[in-house]
């Protein structure tokens, strides 16, 4: 029987897919990624289900919809009836399922799922982030393995040392796999709050291919839209950028970790983004929760996914592919089969990866709280319950969404509206529904954003 692979899953976040050199950013320096990208394959059209940090990753580790499982809006877990909670509330991941199937499993960086200050189920090896994330640099306390340790440095290189760590505790005789969640790319972005030695790269840099700031009508973002001088926009240009090129450079730690340790030859790894990230693109910075109301524009779901390794054809993929879909991929990788019993989002793409030709569903659904949305190559419906706005782009037409023809074209509305009702049909526990999320009220986000705290949370979560 061939030796099963390892297999290393990056799920950064925050990281754009417009801000990678492989995918055609001429600025922004990713010469790792470029060079996986270049032996291996990289999805065009990977997205996300939820433009979100927790319920995105809640679908890649458990295939399924946040309306399955519960979790609609990013985890605020230095509250403690959040941060105390398991939110998966016993749904299995895939590192239970890789665990029960033999392989040694690890986790270092953002879980954002609850419970932060423990080992997740089914990983025999964590090294993470309890409460909030904090700052990209400095004093913070981690967790490893249930203690506490405190570390005063770039956050980035703490999570590679960890991961390094892990590969030193794999059994000879076990296939392993090993989450690594990087927080460098999201906020603060300012330049302030980078390792200089990234950020100096970019002094001079011209962000050509950062397009103009222009505030978008509903903006909710970092720093108050309007009151943002040059300074601000390049100061936050600088630092976004210097964030990618640090977990670049990181990225090429664990291959040479990897490397020397034997793996690399037998290693399957696998770069995406929980979600993707404006940096001032449609007038705001961030992510779905960056408007009001919440957004599913493409800058916000659109993620980098890159795929190396064994069996790996170096190609590229233009099928549209999600988190759900990862999910199955890895279990398929993994050498699992079908998953648990249950209703899933999602199918393996593990057959592209080889090359092969597949027939595939172009449709992508998705949701963030009681918005909900169902694309293919064309066209996009977005639907917010239970009075709208109502959102139907031409991606084809207006492919910068900035024409809405939910009103014009109600017979394409209408068509949209029964794909996505009858997908939810079978993906919305009513008691984990998000047609059931309450609004909170807006908050500042100025002043939080400003004094580096963290996002106000715009929806009440079960």
């Amino acid at each position: 029987m061939p030796k099963r692979p390892n297999i290393v899953l990056f799920l950064t976040d925050d990281h754009g897919a417009w801000a990678n050199g492989c995918y055609g950013n001429g600025e922004v320096r990713t010469p790792t990624l470029d060079a996986l990208a270049e032996i291996g394959t990289r999805f065009t059209k990977a997205y996300t289900p939820c433009p979100v940090c927790s319920p995105a990753r809640a679908c890649l580790l458990t295939g399924k919809m946040p309306s399955q499982v519960g979790i609609h809006d990013w985890l605020e877990e230095a509250t403690a009836e959040i941060g105390e909670r398991d939110w998966l509330g016993g749904t299995r991941t895939l590192f239970d399922d890789l665990s029960a199937a033999g392989y040694h499993t690890g986790l270092s960086g953002k879980w954002h799922l609850g419970q932060s200050h423990r080992t997740p189920s089914g990983a025999d090896y964590y090294f993470g982030l309890p409460g909030w994330q904090g700052a990209h640099n400095g004093a913070y306390g981690y967790v490893r393995n249930g203690e506490m340790v405190k570390l005063d440095g770039n956050k980035s290189r703490f999570i590679t040392d960890h991961a390094i760590e892990f590969l030193d505790t794999v059994p000879e005789d076990k296939p392993f796999f090993l989450n690594i969640g990087y927080i460098a790319t999201h906020s603060p972005y300012r330049r302030q709050t980078h390792d200089p030695l990234q950020t100096a790269q970019y002094q001079d840099c011209a962000f050509a291919q950062v397009p103009p700031y222009r505030p978008h009508p509903w903006v909710n973002n970092e720093g108050g839209a309007d009151e943002l001088s040059e300074q601000d926009l390049r100061d936050r240009y600088i630092g976004y950028y210097a964030a990618v090129t640090e977990i670049d450079d990181n990225i090429a730690r664990v291959i040479g970790a990897l490397s020397a340790r034997g793996h690399w030859e037998n290693t399957i790894i696998i770069y995406t983004s929980d979600h993707g990230c404006a940096l001032g693109h449609r007038g705001f910075f961030g992510k779905g929760n960056s408007t009001r109301p919440l957004n599913m524009y493409e800058v916000s779901l659109h993620a980098p996914l890159i795929i190396a390794g064994p069996g790996v054809a170096a190609q590229t993929r233009d099928e549209y592919v999600d988190h759900c879909d990862s999910y199955h991929s890895i279990r398929e990788l993994a050498g699992l089969g079908r998953p648990p019993a249950g209703v899933y989002a999602g199918a393996s793409y593990a057959a592209m990866l080889r090359g092969e030709r597949e027939v595939w569903d172009h449709m992508r659904y998705g949701e963030y709280g009681d918005l909900r949305m169902a694309r293919d190559e064309r066209w996009k419906l977005i639907l917010r319950y239970p009075n709208g706005p109502h959102d139907l782009f031409d991606l084809h037409g207006d492919p910068a969404e900035n024409v809405n023809l939910y009103t014009k074209y109600p017979d394409i509305a209408a068509h949209y509206t029964r794909l996505l009702d009858a997908f939810f049909a079978e993906r919305d526990d009513p008691l984990r529904s998000g047609l059931r999320v309450k609004k909170l009220p807006a908050h500042n986000h100025k002043e939080a954003w400003r004094d580096g705290k963290r996002e106000a949370r715009g929806l009440q979560v079960y």
